[in-house]
């Protein structure tokens, strides 16, 4: 395939322009006129209000009566209502977003556009992508080759360092160093990392670890502790994360040197100098922030999570840096706890970090992101220090309603109620749980009849919510082949440590339920499971060794299983003479 390397004409005007303080002025002007690219997203639904009254809330109302009152095998069915709408919405968006892929390169474009007509590492590569080609796994087995191709022809293009490329004709865009390592980090943790989270070895892994190679080779700030790839915190917390479930999964030493040159750089030299808190950009050659703000919005926060996943590995390990990070990580945990909160305990999206003035009263809609950081510590000390704090901050997000953690966007809902089931696991709060199933209503109500959602990059993080709550509503169980007249639903008895399962056909279907393994040491080798950004969260869970009590709730059969079995699948047949299934799990 012939690859031009040329620098984006269109990038370069926009710079004179921004030189000469005409940018704005000038390019509203050529978008009306189609020239450039209009203001994305182009599509943008309405907010769906508290009030709202709908068929869904009925089922949701019946779904937390029938939790009320014990009845699992109840909701179980409820279940699977739920979550067949968020598998058949998931699938809706990748098979709009499939008829936009370029016919050279199986690639899809940052939005559909003719002017956004590229792929680029930042946004397409990392939101978009990657939760595709999940989809397709779960939902569209027999496609799934496309996707594999795409990506393949992505390693073919860029090398091992991911680039930008404009199609017809394929050519890759020039772009500078540190916009480089950006947007790598990005696909590298936002996008190949969820894959790898769900579906282990694979392609997808040995690009994630081709990409992270890339970057510590590219390393080029120098810090005290050595060369590291970037002085943005949101990177260098992207790589801390990544690079730690690297080490834990393959033990390669050289993932676990740049971990640390990274946490060694924030936790002993921009932090004793910064109040303990970190900077958006830092200055490592002057010793001193780059500005003064301090933005909790989006990923910038990712250098919490990332640190507390370092110190985990540390401490589990038994490793002596353990002791050394303790300390500055606990005091910037405490101090980030105490800066830039609403009154209910959630944070604003940027602070001024000498005088804590708030910068930017929005809302941060990943407040998950940042108390996973909190609850992993917690989980290497053995400690419940900041667990009255992580529930505070779910009960606050729980008492919010349709608001605008994003404007308009989707994104909002799609990246809050993600934050939500990272942390459901280890906090079973009720009023939370129904905050998820009602206020995903809400995502969902921005789909367009088309399956868009809204039409540009950020429909990836609609289908990765999707698919968390869909999982969420099963327990984890999938279906395969997935279609979309099946329903699966499963509840689980924490007191008797039940679990009700129920799966229904408007059809005859023939398949097998997987039951999910415990992911966390079968891909990543960890010792426990503990939450982390970019996985999908284990609810029931089968240890392969183990054997399991199924019950037939319909015939009063019993029959027993290994853990093995369950997870390489239980055969199913659904027909005329039984359109449904209704079991209970349980251990001898």
């Amino acid at each position: 395939m012939a690859v031009l390397k040329v620098p984006l004409l269109e990038d370069a005007v926009k710079v004179v322009l921004q030189e000469a303080g005409m940018e704005r002025a000038v390019l509203t002007v050529l978008s009306k006129v189609g020239l450039t690219v209009p203001p994305l997203p182009e599509h943008c639904e309405p907010v769906l209000p508290p009030d709202r009254v709908s068929a869904r809330r009925h089922v949701v109302a019946a779904l937390h009566e029938a939790l009320a009152r014990d009845d699992l095998e109840q909701a179980a069915v409820l279940n699977s209502i739920l979550s067949q709408e968020a598998f058949q919405r998931a699938y809706r968006a990748l098979k709009a977003w499939e008829k936009v892929r370029d016919p050279g390169t199986g690639l899809v474009p940052k939005a559909t556009h003719p002017k956004v007509a590229y792929w680029d590492t930042r946004d397409t590569a990392a939101d978009l992508f990657p939760f595709l080609l999940l989809a397709s796994q779960y939902l569209d087995k027999d496609n799934e080759r496309l996707w594999l191709e795409a990506l393949a022809n992505e390693r073919q293009i860029c090398g091992p360092m991911p680039c930008k490329i404009h199609f017809r004709p394929t050519r890759v865009v020039g772009e500078d160093l540190p916009a480089v390592i950006f947007g790598a980090s990005e696909y590298a943790k936002d996008g190949l990392l969820a894959v790898a989270e769900r579906s282990g070895r694979g392609p997808w892994f040995e690009r994630l670890e081709e990409v992270e190679n890339a970057l510590i080779d590219a390393a080029y700030v120098q810090t005290e502790a050595g060369k590291i790839c970037a002085s943005g915190t949101e990177e260098n917390g992207e790589m801390l994360q990544v690079l730690s479930r690297l080490y834990w999964a393959t033990g390669n030493e050289r993932y676990l040197e740049m971990a640390e040159r990274i946490g060694e750089a924030y936790l002993f030299d921009i932090f004793p100098k910064n109040q303990y808190l970190p900077a958006t950009h830092w200055d490592f050659a002057r010793g001193q922030p780059m500005s003064q703000d301090l933005r909790f919005r989006d990923h910038g926060s990712e250098i919490i999570p990332g640190l507390a996943e370092l110190y985990l590995l540390e401490k589990i390990q038994g490793r002596p840096q353990a002791a050394r990070y303790r300390e500055p990580l606990k005091r910037l945990l405490d101090a980030a706890i105490t800066v830039g909160r609403t009154e209910d305990g959630l944070w604003y999206n940027a602070v001024d970090v000498t005088t804590y003035e708030v910068l930017d009263r929005g809302v941060v809609d990943t407040w998950g992101y940042i108390l996973n950081g909190y609850l992993t510590f917690d989980m290497a000390e053995g400690t419940d220090v900041y667990a009255d704090e992580i529930e505070r901050v779910m009960r606050a997000a729980a008492a919010r309603k349709s608001v605008l953690w994003e404007g308009q966007s989707q994104d909002g809902y799609a990246d809050s109620i993600e934050s939500m089931l990272y942390l459901l696991p280890w906090f079973d709060i009720p009023e939370c749980h129904r905050w998820v199933d009602d206020e995903i209503e809400v995502m969902f109500g921005k789909q367009l009849p088309s399956g868009f959602i809204e039409e540009w990059y950020l429909d990836g993080n609609f289908i990765r919510t999707s698919l968390l709550y869909a999982t969420y509503k099963t327990q984890g169980i999938t279906f395969e082949p997935w279609r979309e007249n099946v329903r699966l639903g499963a509840a689980y008895d924490t007191n008797k440590k039940d679990l009700y399962v129920y799966i229904s056909a408007d059809a005859d279907w023939e398949g097998i339920l997987k039951f999910d393994l415990p992911r966390h040491r079968t891909i990543w080798n960890l010792p426990f499971e503990y939450p982390r950004l970019n996985e999908t969260p284990e609810w029931f869970v089968v240890e392969p060794q183990e054997n399991y009590v199924f019950v037939n709730l319909g015939t009063g059969e019993e029959f027993i299983h290994s853990g093995q079995q369950l997870g390489e699948g239980l055969a199913v047949t659904l027909d005329k003479e039984r359109k449904a299934l209704r079991l209970k799990v349980s251990q001898p």
